[in-house]
């Protein structure tokens, strides 16, 4: 325990009693199911290769960002495959093992958001992630830790304590992670939207496991809001608006776990419930942009389903019809030529045959031309 009383969340005489004030989350609240619902409504609408695809995509946006907030930068393509192949969806090339893993926790999640968590899916799930000890560290895997945990930054000897996890032995880790377990598996009144944003908050609190609590805890947040939406597809990504919040993201933890007011009856989360309710917002909002580009993208190939285009072509187009990345610039030959690993010739003739095909536009001339999707 520190050796400054009353400093961490967990030292909070009211420790677990979480509360907000109602009237102040409200219009979040309303404002990110109101995003939601339509996602909901049109996905419905939705065959079932289509609700694959988009929840292809959620999953894409999700890996990769979840993986990036710890630090690791996964290869697109590889998460891409992986996740194609838990779907079955026709697209497997290379696959890579951490997004194997994380996906396949991720989906079990997902697939069985009716059932209760228990201890022992955690200590599965947390298995299933870390199938590889690292090297550079010893960690305990598939069970809960045995040791004071800290989150510090700066270099030895002058390093800064943002957090210290409450707990330095397994035997209070266990009493802590049962009353967790319960509350998330007996609380049936509070709004799955509500509840999500605190389990998240108390689980990385706890910080029950060496490493993974906080791929665990926005899991266990995304398996909440699959209950609120009673569907096992993934409609938004929680951990896509988190990555692009980053710094608040840590802030506001780093802010939340301190106690602010040891005399209160309560730990009061609203600041970080409504942070957390916008976050769901911005998701949803994203995830309508995903479902516009699907409708698109059956239109598209509707229009040109006769309209004969070579592997290379065809990466390219999805690249465009899927993804942001060259909906304002364009693409440019040199990209393009990277991108489907070709000579510069088969790139400039590959281009200029989009271009007489009606599907890309040109934008500028000589090597400052680009190209964008003709919508």
């Amino acid at each position: 325990m520190s050796t400054q009383e009353n400093k961490w969340i967990w030292q909070h005489p009211q420790w677990t009693h979480f509360s907000f004030q109602a009237d102040l989350i409200l219009p979040y609240f309303e404002q990110a199911t109101a995003k939601v619902a339509p996602l909901n409504l049109l996905t419905a609408e939705l065959n079932k290769h289509k609700q694959l695809t988009l929840e292809s995509r959620i999953l894409l946006e999700e890996t990769l960002a979840s993986a990036k907030i710890e630090g690791e930068l996964l290869d697109r393509e590889s998460v891409r495959s992986s996740i194609a192949r838990h779907l079955g969806l026709a697209e497997t090339n290379r696959t890579s093992r951490s997004a194997e893993a994380f996906v396949e926790v991720l989906l079990a999640s997902m697939r069985s958001s009716h059932k209760p968590l228990s201890k022992h899916l955690l200590h599965q799930w947390h298995g299933m992630m870390f199938y590889e000890k690292p090297l550079l560290h010893d960690i305990i895997i598939a069970n809960y830790r045995n040791d004071t945990m800290q989150i510090l930054s700066g270099r030895y000897g002058k390093q800064k304590i943002h957090f210290e996890a409450p707990c330095n032995h397994r035997q209070c880790i266990e009493k802590e992670m049962k009353q967790f377990l319960n509350w998330l598996n007996s609380e049936t009144q509070m709004p799955c939207m509500i509840k999500a944003a605190i389990a998240k908050f108390w689980f990385v609190t706890i910080h029950p496991y060496d490493d993974g609590n906080g791929r665990l805890s926005r899991i266990i947040a995304e398996r909440l809001l699959a209950q609120n939406e009673n569907s096992p597809l993934r409609l938004y990504s929680i951990s896509s608006e988190i990555e692009k919040n980053r710094n608040d993201y840590y802030a506001l933890l780093e802010k939340n776990q301190r106690i602010n007011d040891q005399s209160s009856n309560s730990i009061d989360l609203t600041e970080w419930i409504i942070w957390f309710l916008q976050r769901i917002s911005d998701a949803a909002q994203t995830s309508m942009k995903h479902l516009q580009k699907i409708r698109f993208s059956t239109k598209f190939w509707d229009a040109h389903r006769h309209t004969v285009l070579n592997t290379r072509q065809k990466k390219l187009i999805s690249r465009l019809l899927e993804t942001d990345d060259f909906a304002i610039s364009g693409i440019s030959r040199s990209k393009y030529k990277s991108m489907a690993h070709t000579s510069d010739i088969t790139a400039a003739r590959d281009l200029k045959d989009l271009v007489q095909k009606q599907i890309l536009i040109p934008l500028g001339e000589g090597r400052s031309r680009k190209y964008r999707l003709k919508k």
